[in-house]
């Protein structure tokens, strides 16, 4: 049996079915497209490290050092942020202070 790629939920107040493409309150348990996802962030972070160390090539110019710079740092963030979110999406009030 195949994981399904997306899921759905029923809206209590309209019944409305819309797609969800988180599967909550279930760490070890994931939809395709989820899946998918975090390993395209986590590969976003890993190609921002990839450009730090670009960046520290002494062949490589000043205006060009600081666009690898800039670039990666921005990479690992965006990254970095954008897991946080999908895991307070997957698990809703974790890491938050009551």
């Amino acid at each position: 049996m195949e994981p399904p790629s997306l899921g759905s939920s029923q809206d209590p107040h309209t019944g409305v079915v819309k797609p969800v493409a988180f599967l909550q309150y279930r760490v070890n348990g994931q939809y395709i497209i989820e899946g998918l996802s975090a390993g395209f962030l986590f590969s976003l972070g890993g190609l921002g490290f990839i450009l730090l160390d670009f960046s520290n090539d002494k062949l490589t110019s000043q205006r060009n050092r600081y666009l690898l710079i800039l670039s990666g740092v921005l990479c690992i963030a965006i990254a970095y942020n954008l897991c946080l979110l999908f895991l307070r999406i997957k698990i809703p009030g974790y890491l938050m202070e009551d």
